[in-house]
């Protein structure tokens, strides 16, 4: 089968090498937006390790390399390496799709048709000895249906769209065109020159790197000097968004707030006024560990549009304008984008920062039929087949109990002890490896300081905006004062 491509057309500034906009259809704007669905910790399995995101991808190590024995299952350590999209089955639909994290599957018990109405049928994301209530086991793999990308995924299609250098994207349109060259003081157009280019995956990935680390990724992908991501760390010391602001931010949009607090333990250098380290119970790793199943439109919504990541911030800009502008496909599709929830089951009991978990409805054609031609499990209200057959709604089991349909739950297990550095390295805890640090950095046992605090949610979100773009995480949220991050100008008036 050929490698789907998608067609864009380039304006350049031919004296500066630069890429000013590309014009397009839907199918690369879908693919664009498609990056906001993504967790964290896929883009950063993505990107690679060359190309840290601050102490995220410490995080993502941490995980790596811990022990099985301390997480409630085996298979919880690939959910965190490997974590699913809420809009998986959306993004199945797009024309070049990066995401190489495995579709989920459902477990059902093998009846036959039609099913029993009398009992509730369940249904499991894992493969496992779980029985339904009808007392067979949850062992016979079912698909869900993938999502209707007809007239475009998220953006409506036969319509053409302007992205600028920094992905801000906007309706095309010639007024926008010359607001964008007078902008960049272009009155002369000798000096621009047209050209068609091809993406295919390669080219994605290499634009959602650069979408992270660049303020011009399109110049970097299409007219690339050299690969300036390869190697770099994104630890770009701007001036922080003020926590309380974040926290506002967050709980202004949320139905309730969350009133969780966690102590934490810190062992500071006097001398340098830096945290050398925390002692932490499961706890907080259980929060840290979280974090990697965040989509990156989540973590915009969290820290008030002001990640500091790239031209991330301007892709989520642009869904807000263009859903003012009637050009995204529904309301439903805005909040895929803008308030993306997290996959289901991928909550945590010990998250400050509640994202909320995708709702599934999910149903089964109880038609033999429908099971025939292939269709099976689909993620919507139960109604009634083509041929005339109800549908049954199924109860997902959370997979973090044994026979649980309710959210909640832990993904450590405990009790335990950990130490958790300035860079967000966890490890069990270990005496020698403590006094090593102090080795590591020449300081005497007289130098440290033993402090206690108290975090909440605005801490929380202090604790996710340093890890994005800092490598003294713990020293920045509890031992410096945040300043104020300046807003950044845009084509939207």
């Amino acid at each position: 089968m050929t490698a789907k491509e998608i067609s864009l057309k380039l304006l350049i500034h031919k004296e500066k090498n630069q890429v000013l906009y590309a014009e397009s259809r839907n199918d690369f704007v879908d693919v664009l937006f498609s990056f906001l669905t993504m967790p964290i910790g896929t883009v950063i399995r993505l990107v690679g390790k060359q190309s840290k995101i601050g102490c995220m991808s410490t995080i993502f190590e941490s995980v790596e390399d811990l022990d099985v024995e301390y997480l409630e299952s085996d298979s919880w350590k690939n959910k965190f390496l490997y974590p699913k999209s809420a809009a998986e089955e959306h993004c199945r639909s797009l024309m070049v799709n990066i995401d190489d994290t495995e579709p989920t599957n459902y477990y059902l018990c093998y009846s036959k048709f039609p099913l029993s109405s009398y009992y509730n049928h369940l249904a499991s994301t894992t493969r496992s000895n779980r029985h339904c209530q009808c007392g067979r086991t949850l062992d016979w793999k079912m698909p869900i249906a993938a999502g209707n990308g007809k007239n475009g995924v998220f953006v409506k299609g036969k319509m053409r769209y302007m992205i600028t250098d920094d992905l801000q994207v906007l309706p095309l349109c010639m007024g926008t065109t010359l607001e964008l060259l007078k902008q960049l003081g272009i009155s002369d157009a000798t000096v621009l020159e047209e050209r068609n280019v091809n993406l295919g995956s390669e080219e994605v990935l290499h634009l959602l790197k650069h979408s992270l680390f660049s303020k011009m990724p399109l110049t970097d992908v299409f007219l690339p000097v050299q690969d300036t991501t390869d190697g770099v760390t994104l630890d770009l010391k701007v001036m922080e968004l003020d926590s309380k602001d974040m926290a506002q931010s967050h709980t202004e949009k949320e139905s309730c707030s969350n009133s969780k607090n966690m102590s934490v333990r810190l062992f500071v250098s006097k001398s340098r006024n830096k945290v050398l380290y925390a002692q932490v119970g499961k706890e907080f790793p259980d929060m840290l560990f979280n974090f990697l199943t965040f989509p990156l439109g989540s973590i915009v919504k969290c820290l008030g549009g002001c990640t500091s990541m790239g031209c991330l911030d301007n892709l989520y800009k642009s869904v807000e304008e263009l859903g003012n502008n009637d050009c995204v496909k529904s309301e439903e599709h805005r909040a895929l984008l803008l308030d993306p929830k997290l996959s289901p089951f991928l909550g945590c009991t010990n998250q400050l920062i509640q994202i909320k978990e995708l709702p599934r409805q999910l149903t089964i054609f109880n038609c033999s039929y429908c099971i025939g031609s292939g269709t099976y499990i689909t993620n919507g209200d139960p109604g009634k087949c083509s041929h005339g057959n109800e549908k049954i709604q199924l109860e997902l089991i959370n997979p973090k109990f044994d026979a649980v349909t309710e959210l909640g739950g832990e993904f450590m297990a405990g009790p335990a002890t950990f130490i958790v550095t300035d860079e967000l390295l966890v490890k069990p805890i270990s005496t020698i490896s403590c006094l090593a640090l102090l080795n590591q950095f020449n300081l005497p046992l007289s130098d440290l300081e033993e402090q206690f605090v108290s975090m909440g949610e605005e801490q929380a979100l202090s604790i996710l905006k340093a890890s994005l773009t800092s490598k003294t995480v713990l020293s920045d949220v509890f031992l410096k004062k945040p300043k104020k991050l300046g807003r950044r100008s845009s084509l939207y008036s």
